[in-house]
């Protein structure tokens, strides 16, 4: 019998103590590079796809439904890093200014103007807003058509220029450089900003009615009750602005004769097309704005008035045709984007009201009162 060999048993002891925890450290290290390594993969492709989704390579079939797939789109983290040549990557390393187009939704249906509708009603009556009218010139009168068929003059004082507020219930102009608004009712005139304005822009009421845009030093809203001017952006460079029915949107002329549409707030706009052509309508002048600025109502250097003549859309720069039956004198949209159609038939003149979906509402013969003066606004 071997007696016991006090070495042997301390090696003995010392490798069990020690061989659970070298285990345990190496499949610790082990666990690591695992965590490390999976965690590299699972990095690697997050970024691969956000440089997929940036640069528009991973896309959908046109006309997939994309929350049919259940597929979101996830905006970048601020301390993200957008991919090279993506478009959030060109707008944060872009210099000049940022074009913002408008929100827009559907494109509103357009009318068939090969057969002339026939209307729910041919009485003046019917129409649910009011129709307003200046002499363009010598007396400075502004007129509302009543609903009983007669003129009634709403403003008899020497103005350059004027605007109604989409309500119908309040007037602001420009008279020897002076901003002034009065009720349609009558009363005293008061002076809403201490500054002088210009007539080359017509005020143009926000519609809330609680702003006016106005051509001071330069073209800036106007706070009514507060009197303050806010300059528009430097970027907005034209004239004759014109807000649209749901205030989202503005479109004004450009020195070149030309449209251009800008989102509120946007510091540049985005041209109209085919406003530069040789064939265009030459749209100098922009008067009335639909509810979601897809169309204008612009006065065309063909004009014979001194109001709008035809309707633009400003997506494609083309004419709207209207289904009327003569020749167009006024054409003005409502901040609901009723359409109003002033239109020569035979010896007198015509207006027509056709809503969103140009159903034709109304169309009755207009009072022989009116002849001489320009349509100007349609309003609530």
């Amino acid at each position: 019998m071997t007696g016991r060999d006090p070495l042997r048993e301390s090696l003995t002891d010392l490798a069990r103590a020690v061989a659970p925890a070298d285990l345990y450290e190496r499949s610790l290290r082990r666990s690591r590079r695992i965590g490390r390594r999976e965690a590299a993969i699972g990095t690697g492709a997050a970024l691969l796809a956000l440089g997929l989704l940036g640069s528009g390579l991973w896309q959908l079939p046109r006309g997939t439904d994309q929350s049919a797939r259940g597929v979101v789109a996830v905006p970048l983290s601020p301390a993200a890093e957008a991919p090279p040549g993506s478009p959030a990557a060109a707008a944060t390393t872009s210099t000049g200014p940022v074009r913002t187009i408008p929100p827009s939704g559907p494109s509103r249906p357009r009318p068939t103007p090969a057969t002339l509708p026939k209307p729910r009603s041919t009485s003046l009556a019917a129409l649910p807003g009011q129709a307003f009218y200046d002499d363009a010139g010598t007396d400075g009168d502004l007129v509302r058509l009543t609903r009983d068929g007669d003129p009634e003059t709403v403003l008899s004082a020497p103005f350059s220029t004027v605007g109604v507020s989409p309500d119908g219930a309040r007037i602001a102009y420009v008279s020897d450089g002076q901003l002034l608004v009065v009720g349609t009712g009558g009363g005293e005139p008061e002076r809403v900003y201490a500054g002088s304005a210009s007539a080359d822009q017509a005020p143009a009421w926000s519609p809330d009615g609680a702003r006016l845009l106005i051509d001071a030093t330069d073209p800036g809203l106007l706070d009514v009750a507060t009197g303050r001017l806010d300059p528009l952006p430097s970027g907005l460079e034209g004239e004759h602005y014109r807000w649209s029915g749901d205030g989202t949107t503005l479109v004004y002329a450009t020195p070149s004769c030309g449209l251009e549409v800008a989102a509120v707030g946007a510091q540049s706009g985005t041209p109209v097309p085919d406003q530069d052509t040789a064939d265009g309508p030459a749209a100098c002048r922009p008067v009335s704005v639909d509810s979601t600025g897809d169309l204008v109502t612009v006065r065309t250097e063909a004009a014979v008035t001194g109001t709008a003549d035809a309707v633009l859309d400003t997506k494609t720069g083309e004419r709207v045709e209207l289904p009327v039956g003569g020749t167009i004198i006024g054409a003005v949209f409502d901040p609901a984007g009723n359409l109003l159609v002033r239109w020569v038939h035979g010896g007198g003149n015509r207006l027509s009201l056709f809503d969103r979906d140009f159903t034709l509402l109304v169309q009755a013969g207009e009072p022989a009162g009116l002849k001489g003066l320009d349509l100007v606004a349609y309003t609530r």
